[in-house]
Parts: C-alpha cells; sequence; structure tokens
C-alpha cells in the first residue's frame, strides 16, 4: 500500500492465477501513486502473500471486509480497478446493495463477462496454451499453499472442477460458471463503471463481453481500444478522454469528472 496524505484511495485487484506483485499491479499503483493518490494493491485470498485458501470469480465479499478494515477508515472515497477476473468480482460487489458507500466507482479492465464462454477458449485454444499454462501456474501455487502439495492442473475446468466446486459447494462447474458470471449483472447498476476492452483481447474475445455491453445500462461507460491486448497497452493509450495519454492517467482523468 501507499499513502500520500490523500482522502481517495485507488484499490487495483488483480486477475485469475495473479496476485498483487503481478506487473500490471505495480506499474498502475506506481503511476496513480505519482500523480498523488494512495494505493492499494490487494490480492485475492491465496494468492501471492495472502492467507492460504482459495477464492472464485464473485467473491466480492473478501473485497467488501477489506474495505471495512479500520486501517481504511480515512478514506473518503474509494475507486476500485480490477484487471482481468478483478474487474468481474468488481461487478459483484458493485451489484451488493450493502456495499461500501465510499465505493464511488468501478473501473474494469479487460474483464470476462461469460465464464463459461471464457473457460472454452482458453482450455480449447492451442495458441493459448502458454497464457493458460501461465494462470494455473499461480492458481497451482495457492493449491500448494492450502495443501502442501498439487497435481499439475491442465485446464480451467479441471480448476474449477477440482477445486472451486467442492471448496464453495457448486453443483459442477458449469453450475459455477452461469451463477457467477457477470455479465447478467451489468444491466441496473447504479455505481458508475468505465469498462475498458481491446478489439484484439486474446484471453477474452470481444465477442464475449460485446452482448452485454450493448445491453449494460447509462451507468456502464464503454471505451473499446484498437490498440493492446490483454492488460496490455501502449503507452499513450487514448480512452477519449481529456488530458494526459496513457492507460492510468485517462483512467484518473474519468474519475476525476465523477466529482
Amino acid at each position: 500500500m501507499t499513502q500520500s496524505g490523500s482522502r481517495d484511495l485507488y484499490m487495483l485487484v488483480h486477475g485469475l492465477g495473479g496476485s498483487a506483485e503481478r506487473p500490471y499491479m505495480n506499474d498502475a499503483a506506481s503511476a496513480i501513486s505519482r500523480r498523488g493518490y494512495d494505493t492499494l494493491r490487494l490480492s485475492m485470498r491465496g494468492a501471492g502473500k495472502s492467507g492460504a485458501d482459495f477464492y472464485h470469480a464473485g467473491l466480492a465479499s473478501d473485497l467488501a471486509a477489506v474495505l471495512a478494515s479500520p486501517s481504511l477508515a480515512d478514506y473518503a472515497r474509494v475507486f476500485l480497478i480490477g484487471f482481468s477476473l478483478g474487474g468481474h468480482i468488481g461487478v459483484h460487489l458493485a451489484r451488493d446493495r450493502d456495499r461500501d458507500p465510499r465505493l464511488r466507482a468501478l473501473v474494469a479492465i479487460c474483464s470476462p463477462l461469460d465464464l463459461a464462454a471464457n473457460a472454452r477458449i482458453i482450455d480449447s485454444s492451442g495458441d493459448k496454451w502458454l497464457y493458460r499454462r501461465h494462470v494455473l501456474d499461480g492458481l497451482t501455487q495457492i493449491h500448494r499453499k492450502v495443501h502442501g502439495h498439487s497435481p499439475r492442473f491442465r485446464w480451467i475446468r479441471q480448476w474449477d472442477s477440482q477445486v472451486v466446486v467442492p471448496r464453495f459447494g457448486f453443483d459442477s462447474a458449469e453450475h459455477y460458471w452461469a451463477s457467477q458470471s457477470a455479465g447478467p449483472r451489468l444491466r441496473g447498476l447504479d455505481l458508475p463503471v468505465l469498462w475498458v476492452a481491446t478489439e484484439h483481447d486474446p484471453m477474452v474475445p470481444a465477442e464475449t463481453v460485446a452482448p452485454y455491453l450493448a445491453r449494460a445500462g447509462s451507468s456502464v461507460d464503454v471505451r473499446w481500444l484498437r490498440r493492446g491486448g490483454h492488460v496490455g497497452f501502449p503507452p499513450d493509450a487514448d480512452l477519449g478522454l481529456p488530458g494526459e495519454r496513457g492507460l492510468v492517467p485517462q483512467i484518473l482523468s474519468w474519475c476525476a469528472k465523477l466529482g
């Protein structure tokens, strides 16, 4: 956590298999801090240096518990920035009627909206094997932390079926995906949301999110980028907002206009 005396806090949440120490998390936190704001990089349960347990794609209660910490009581406003699955979890928090009133907005970056579709794409596409291995290596470390050992998970479905389903009482991977997918939850959100997506995202293809984003309510501001991959952007990324170019400056510009 970085502190500068700001009354605004930017809380960053990583993607599947990641942690607070991922380069994109560190880079974003550094860029925000240089502009005078406090940041908190959060590892979901079991990830990075957090406690030994597992998380899933809808576990917003953990984010709520962090916000309730007395150490964050002096902040007047909180902006949640979720990368990939972190943004998906953020939608669940935004839908919570009892959410912390200081939560001012959600920024979702390259976030999935259809868990089943994304699992199929990552598992079935041969050209995704490197990313799949990278994600599963991170999840394997979480499993090893809990059990002292871990099988070699080869597929996202395998992780969800063998770990998430029994841990959280879902009937099957299909039940987990259908019950927790954030896409249907976008409609009716009363929290401002900035949704950043890339047209050529290899991990969260545009066709898996576009139908949900097209039906989202007026609170969801969708910004498509032609350049960029999955949570990776050129230094001059332009969301069509005033001010300095670059992903973080553009996000801060959007947050500032909320007042």
